[in-house]
């Protein structure tokens, strides 16, 4: 299985408290990716190792064009942060009012 040859180090990442947990969650996803991949392309056999092989360049993308590739038709212009944070502060009872109406 390509889960375990494939790890990202999180050696580099600082401020991790609980690098074992990290690491399993870690291979949980690649896990659940490489299952992804292999039963929605299974005439792409070389497609999920081309996928990890891009990720090293996807970490040199800055978190502001993530932010603005993924996030901008859900939540506008607001900073995600603001959008986590009173998401956090809200509790339960976090309601939508960033996302535009239709």
């Amino acid at each position: 299985m390509f889960c375990n040859a494939f790890c990202l180090s999180v050696a580099d990442a600082c401020g991790l408290s609980d690098i074992n947990n990290v690491e399993c969650l870690q291979e949980k996803a690649q896990c659940a990716l490489e299952e992804y991949v292999r039963s929605q392309y299974p005439n792409q056999p070389t497609r999920f190792g081309k996928l990890l092989l891009r990720l090293p360049s996807l970490r040199l993308v800055s978190s502001q064009v993530i932010e603005q590739l993924f996030f901008v038709r859900l939540v506008g212009k607001t900073p995600i942060e603001t959008l986590i944070r009173d998401m956090l502060l809200s509790g339960g009872s976090f309601n939508w009012p960033y996302m535009p109406l239709q």
